[in-house]
């Protein structure tokens, strides 16, 4: 295998623009435990994630209202409902596709997860699999130097 790593990427807690949430300075994981909360199912390495951060904080991982791995149901609840949620940093370097979400002020005692590109040794990548690889390394410049 060839590894080649193209960003760092934290986890962060984001909410609706108009939640309360948004407007502290600063907010400890333990205060936002009884929260509505939605992330991934079970399993999944990014609810592993979510719930070392909770263990890291000597919190107990609170039961998510709603599980799924569909990123658009998640956001409709945060935006919609009141919801919190965890999503990749990278996530919001978009600002005009999840203008209604805001980080929240929450320091996640979680390491980031490295995102990069593995291919197989001495193997040929066919034309369509070079012009993808080129095309995520180009999306992946500004997200190394800003996150």
């Amino acid at each position: 295998m060839v590894v080649e790593k193209l960003f760092d990427d934290d986890i962060v807690t984001v909410a609706a623009m108009q939640n309360p949430w948004t407007r502290r300075r600063r907010i400890e994981l333990a205060e936002l435990v009884n929260e509505p909360w939605t992330w991934h199912s079970s399993g999944s390495v990014f609810s592993t994630l979510v719930a070392e951060a909770f263990r890291a904080s000597r919190l107990k991982v609170p039961r998510a209202t709603v599980y799924t791995d569909a990123t658009n149901v998640r956001i409709r609840l945060v935006v919609d409902k009141g919801f919190l949620t965890f999503v990749p940093a990278s996530f919001l370097k978009f600002p005009a596709k999840h203008a209604a979400l805001r980080k929240l002020p929450v320091d996640l005692p979680t390491p980031h997860r490295q995102i990069g590109i593995f291919t197989l040794k001495n193997r040929t990548l066919s034309p369509l699999a070079q012009l993808l690889i080129k095309c995520a390394r180009e999306v992946a410049k500004p997200l190394a130097k800003g996150l």
